[in-house]
């Protein structure tokens, strides 16, 4: 929701009222049955008893949205549910959770105190996340009663709404962002589910960032707090100091999936890769046993005999256990004769075919084409991720821009944008720049982007100016003429894919004029970038080909700057064209 959209345009919400005592009780026994779909359906039907717009409507409690917000990635009801129940749980839960966002919006929704993480609020003394933990901090908070009250359905006797939830497994909200993101890279299976999560997510706090800058510059008496107590505000400053915050904050919305980022975000709940791969596994092994020959009378037994562990990827370095040791004992014991007699039936048995670690008739892929791969694909996940990544990167902006005092300040930020979005690969890099590619960013902030990128992109050669806002003349002055500070090809193919961009935003707000002088700057920046990368002949044939393909990034950008020029920004003869 962007607050400078006119008013009409803004959703009407629908005024909410608490659920009555008994509704309350039947969804908390539908809950504590494991009877998830009956008891989302309930609030579902709830929910949607009131057609009018101007009436208001009863609301799930903040306990039942955390609740399903938790069914969306927990794994015992996505890959490892078991009942239809636990199968069923995500898609109803996804469907109730925007229904309530759409109908009365995160404020009055309360979303604020319905996704808040405990996780520190009870662990804080060194404690397991136990459920008795969280009665324990449910007993504590009675006792602050002006705080926040004691609801009556807050008690769900239930492990996913308490000490198994995502709102307590996850340190904070950056620790699911970073988790997520190394499952986009490393564990597709688990990413779709994340995916699911992380998307609704940034729906609450677009909707409720929006919201909250509609109030108040509809009411110039609200100050700064309405926008302090967004959750978005709240989960940048979380329970840890500025020191080293930030900079962690960020380094969740770019993990990719590496060890390190492994190692500072790791897994949300316990095993839930494992398992998740181990489930796949079994189900592959099933498969295939099936498509053995079992015939009893002429002693094929198929894998009956066989103990299975080739088939499951956890098991490849198990210990052999306690009867595996014992029937090698016995088998020692036996006697020639039945060794003999065991190996003619071995005869007749069909050999097992083990797994091997790529299929016989596939060669395993060269040197050259995984390079291929790797520039084509994205190290940071599928193109659903990087859009989540660029949306949250959206979201910190705007904090930093209304509070800057509360986050730290918008140029400083930007500042650590470019730290962590000029090393990535070349398709990474036009992903992130190009406003086209992911339309996430405003056009101001979009060119805010581009610039601070130029700026430590650009050679040292290149004059500095005191105007604080893009113009043409600016854009002539500073950026078109000239290369990168380096001769390396990717460095001068990101400059020029930066000023492709600021190209495509200016001239879509007609800022810009083709004029003589614009021309001579385009043409001189173009040769200069491609006469100062470095051509060097390289011995090994994968960086060959990877050199290739960085130059035909950059001279493909190239062509593409001139044909912005020729073909969609205005020609202007008169002036030099500042605006």
């Amino acid at each position: 929701m962007d607050p400078s959209q006119p008013e009409a345009l803004f959703p009407l919400y629908h005024p909410a009222k608490p659920l009555p005592f008994e509704l309350v009780q039947h969804t908390a026994i539908f809950f504590e049955e494991r009877l998830y779909t009956q008891a989302l359906t309930l609030l579902l039907n709830i929910l949607t008893s009131h057609p009018c717009a101007s009436s208001p409507i009863f609301v799930p409690s903040p306990q039942h949205l955390a609740l399903a917000a938790t069914f969306l990635v927990h794994p015992s009801t996505t890959d490892r549910a078991k009942t239809t129940e636990e199968e069923e749980a995500p898609n109803v839960s996804l469907r109730l959770l925007r229904l309530v966002n759409s109908l009365v919006g995160p404020i009055a929704a309360q979303c604020s105190t319905a996704f808040s993480f405990t996780h520190f609020e009870s662990s804080r003394q060194g404690r397991r996340r136990h459920a008795d933990d969280s009665r324990a901090a449910l007993t504590n908070q009675t006792t602050h009663k002006e705080k926040k009250p004691l609801n009556l359905d807050r008690d769900i006797a239930l492990d996913l709404s308490h000490s198994n939830s995502v709102w307590s497994r996850a340190e904070d909200f950056w620790h699911a962002v970073g988790w997520a993101f190394n499952c986009s890279v490393l564990h597709p299976a688990r990413w779709e589910r994340w995916r699911i999560w992380l998307e609704f997510m940034c729906e609450i706090l677009e909707d409720d960032w929006g919201e909250r800058c509609r109030q108040k510059a509809k009411d110039p008496a609200h100050d700064n707090k309405i926008v302090q107590d967004s959750i978005i505000a709240h989960y940048i400053h979380g329970h840890s100091g500025s020191f080293g915050r930030n900079r962690r904050i960020l380094r969740a919305v770019f993990a990719d999936g590496s060890s390190a980022a492994v190692n500072e975000f790791r897994e949300v709940f316990h095993h839930e890769v494992k398992h998740s791969r181990k489930k796949h596994g079994e189900g592959t092994s099933s498969i295939k046993k099936r498509q053995v020959e079992v015939n009893i009378d002429s002693e094929q037994y198929g894998d009956y005999l066989t103990d299975g562990r080739d088939d499951d990827p956890d098991d490849d370095h198990d210990t052999p256990t306690a009867s595996s040791h014992n029937n090698n004992n016995n088998n020692n014991n036996n006697n020639n004769n039945n060794h003999e007699l065991e190996r003619e039936r071995e005869t007749k048995r069909p050999r097992r075919v083990t797994r091997s670690r790529k299929p016989a008739n596939t060669s395993a892929p060269t040197a050259t084409e995984q390079t291929v791969h790797m520039t084509t694909a994205s190290l940071l996940g599928d193109m659903a991720s990087l859009a989540l990544r660029k949306r949250l990167l959206h979201l910190l902006s705007l904090v930093s821009q209304s509070l800057p005092k509360h986050f730290m300040a918008l140029q400083d930020l930007y500042h650590l944008f470019v730290e962590n979005i000029r090393p990535l690969p070349l398709p990474i890099f036009q992903s992130f720049v190009n406003p086209l590619t992911l339309p996430c960013f405003s056009p101001s902030a979009q060119t805010s982007l581009c610039e601070f990128l130029l700026f430590r992109i650009r050679e040292t050669a290149a004059p500095d100016t005191d105007d604080d806002y893009l113009t043409q003349s600016k854009l002539e002055i500073c950026f078109l003429p000239y290369a990168a500070a380096t001769a390396s090809i990717v460095d001068n193919a990101k400059m020029s894919i930066a000023l492709e961009a600021l190209l495509m935003l200016l001239a879509e707000t007609r800022m810009l004029h083709v004029t003589p002088g614009f021309q001579e700057a385009l043409e001189c920046g173009i040769e200069r970038r491609a006469e100062r990368v470095q051509v060097e002949k390289r011995k090994n044939q994968i960086a060959r080909m990877a050199e290739g393909l960085e130059f035909a990034w950059l001279i493909e950008s190239g062509e593409r700057l001139r044909f912005l020029v020729d073909e969609v920004i205005p020609f202007h003869t008169g002036g030099n064209g500042g605006s």
